[in-house]
């Protein structure tokens, strides 16, 4: 009876969780409607045409999502930028940084607002995920975008982690000797996981190449990717958690 009675509590949970994950629109009863449901798609949604009016006050979002859209906009397009003028070896990364500051025009304030904008974005980030998780932003149906989110910030951490190695000056060579460190001190993983990162037993060529391809491919790549989907999530879930309106009010 126990088992039974068990059953369909587990069954529940189970739904709950892949409702978070696929978020079904519901049942579609005409021809019409599949069509309107196909339609539904990422591009659609990005940009809905009309919002709740109070999901418009400025204090209860204050902007933060948005100003970590444009910050990693204006990361993309300043790093590609400097990209023209760095090279990922040892022999000459410290050098064409500062070839880029004291040659190349305008190159000292495009490296200027890369690092700065950088920074931000850690504490736009941060920001948000207090002000989504202080509002409940993570409950259902929205568990899953909060893992997102959750992984969004980590992706942000990475990006500037990596990023710190690449002018290959002394501070930040030892920066990240200390920072890999103390990934040896995971359990289990530890020594693995800090050979894997550092491409060997020591800071060297390798690392340097592996952080390069890091901070310049793979990370960006995951970011575009995860960012449209996360700002579509948000979006079919009817927008911003906000508190129920005043009775009577009309928006």
């Amino acid at each position: 009876m126990a088992k039974a009675e068990n059953a369909p509590q587990r069954q529940g949970l189970v739904t709950r969780i892949v409702d978070s994950v696929a978020q079904p629109a519901g049942e579609v009863r005409s021809e019409s409607e599949k069509k309107r449901s196909r339609r539904g798609s990422l591009v659609f949604h990005i940009h809905p045409p009309t919002l709740p009016e109070r999901t418009l006050r400025l204090s209860l979002t204050w902007g933060l999502g948005g100003m970590g859209l444009v910050l990693v906009l204006l990361l993309a397009l300043t790093g590609t930028l400097l990209l023209f003028v760095y090279e990922p070896f040892p022999g000459s990364a410290y050098i064409s940084i500062h070839t880029l500051q004291d040659e190349v025009l305008f190159g000292q304030l495009v490296r200027n607002i890369h690092h700065w904008s950088a920074n931000l974005l850690v504490i736009v980030s941060l920001l948000h995920l207090l002000r989504v998780f202080f509002t409940g932003g993570f409950h259902a149906p929205r568990q899953f975008n909060w893992l997102i989110g959750l992984g969004l910030f980590g992706l942000v951490l990475a990006a500037n982690f990596t990023g710190y190695l690449l002018p290959w000056d002394q501070l930040s060579y030892w920066a990240i000797t200390i920072g890999t460190g103390r990934i040896e001190y995971l359990p289990g993983l530890g020594p693995g996981l800090q050979k894997w990162v550092r491409g060997g037993a020591e800071i060297g060529p390798r690392t340097l190449l592996i952080f390069f391809t890091m901070h310049t491919a793979l990370i960006p790549v995951l970011l575009v990717t995860a960012m449209p989907f996360h700002f579509w999530r948000v979006r079919k879930a009817g927008g911003v958690v906000v508190p129920p309106p005043p009775e009577g009010s009309e928006e």
